[in-house]
């Protein structure tokens, strides 16, 4: 077995936890593993090399027929177009989807063939890992390629920044949330422009290893949630969790169902079990990995610090709203006790509209970045230019 089929095996055996049932949670537990031990031959006992041979003939295990893409011959291509937010621009994608892939696609029976059995982790290998291996899917990936390079090479992309347009490109494609229950192929995400969670992860993770770059499939399977990885260069130590297998690099995640930057997750994939499985022999890493973690160390910053100010804004309110009331009251003994809470209520107005400042640049801050993933050197910029770092409460 060759390293390509082991892969593909460790894929499969990893999507059927997630795949059979798109994002929802089935209630299936992955199956169990037989603990197998070594066993030692035995020996020759007295007399047993006097035993005459015996011969005999095991039954042929019979494999099941699994189903591959088969075209379908006449079917029109068609052109889809994706509008996709990068940067400060939106670019237009144009991608060729062959038909008679997709028409071959549509035609294959999702249902698991005669002879498959759960507990086989090499059949079910093989029927999964068919959604990203089938040859026809090639030609789908091919062809969807050229389109994104004609994005690339006219703007002038590096490597770094194609990475992060493809990562884009797939999380703006429309989340379809009455997905089937059998998973959709990638020429299928594409032709009917929207796809779930799973669906678009092995679009995403396709494409990606597609294009040269290293990837993992990251599966939890205990949340029963399936998510593409993406090869780190960093000798930094993120605030955030760095997915990395026993013999496998370093990766973050991507979710690939919206525009999230590239590294976070919910809170539930902190400590949650993980296998992970590189797919293909790319080579190509996210390398901003500085940016997401100043960006993501300044929007939780915020996140924690708004709540705060905001309630000793309400505060100070409740105070000067006080002391207006006593000082026009003409309540008071002397000249003096009068200026002595002027000059508090003074005070405390200047100090609450500085906090006002404050805040206003933290909130503006917090939503340009909640609002602009797709933006990662336009964010590190604007955080420059904020001065948001530079403020003290």
């Amino acid at each position: 077995m060759n390293r390509q089929d082991i892969i593909s095996l460790l894929i499969g055996l990893l999507l059927l936890l997630s795949l059979g049932a798109g994002c929802a949670d089935t209630g299936m537990n992955p199956p169990g593993e037989e603990h197998l031990e070594e066993v030692d031959g035995l020996a020759a006992g007295p007399g047993s090399a006097d035993l005459p041979e015996v011969t005999t003939t095991a039954p042929a295990r019979e494999e099941p027929a699994f189903q591959t893409i088969t075209p379908v011959a006449g079917t029109p291509t068609v052109t889809r177009v994706f509008e996709t937010k990068f940067g400060t621009k939106v670019y237009q994608v144009r991608v060729e989807v062959n038909g008679s892939v997709y028409a071959g696609a549509k035609n294959i029976d999702r249902a698991l063939p005669p002879g498959a059995d759960w507990d086989d982790p090499e059949v079910m290998t093989a029927y999964y890992g068919g959604f990203i291996d089938d040859p026809a899917m090639t030609v789908f990936f091919d062809d969807m390629a050229r389109g994104l390079r004609a994005v690339k090479e006219s703007k002038g992309f590096n490597e770094n920044e194609y990475l992060e347009f493809l990562v884009t490109f797939v999380q703006q494609i429309p989340y379809d949330p009455a997905a089937r229950p059998l998973p959709r192929y990638p020429v299928e995400v594409i032709w009917e422009q929207t796809g779930d969670c799973d669906e678009k992860s092995l679009l995403l993770l396709g494409l990606l290893a597609h294009e040269g770059y290293d990837t993992a499939f990251l599966l939890f399977p205990d949340e029963h949630h399936a998510a593409a990885g993406i090869g780190i260069r960093t000798g930094a130590t993120p605030s955030f969790r760095v997915f990395k297998g026993l013999e496998t690099g370093k990766y973050f995640y991507i979710e690939s169902t919206r525009p999230t930057y590239i590294g976070l997750y919910t809170d539930p994939f902190e400590s949650a079990e993980v296998s992970v499985v590189p797919i293909g022999e790319g080579t190509g890493r996210f390398t901003q990995v500085n940016y997401i973690c100043r960006i993501t160390g300044t929007f939780q910053k915020i996140e924690e610090r708004l709540p705060f100010m905001h309630d000793r804004m309400k505060e100070w309110e409740t105070e000067i709203a006080d002391l207006e009331k006593r000082l026009t009251g003409g309540d008071y003994e002397s000249r003096a006790e009068w200026n002595r809470d002027h000059e508090a209520y003074l005070t405390l107005i200047d100090e609450h509209n500085d906090y006002v400042e404050k805040y206003n640049t933290y909130l503006e801050v917090y939503h340009y970045i909640a609002d602009h993933p797709y933006d990662i050197e336009g964010v590190y910029r604007h955080i420059d230019n904020s001065g948001v770092e530079d403020i003290t409460i």
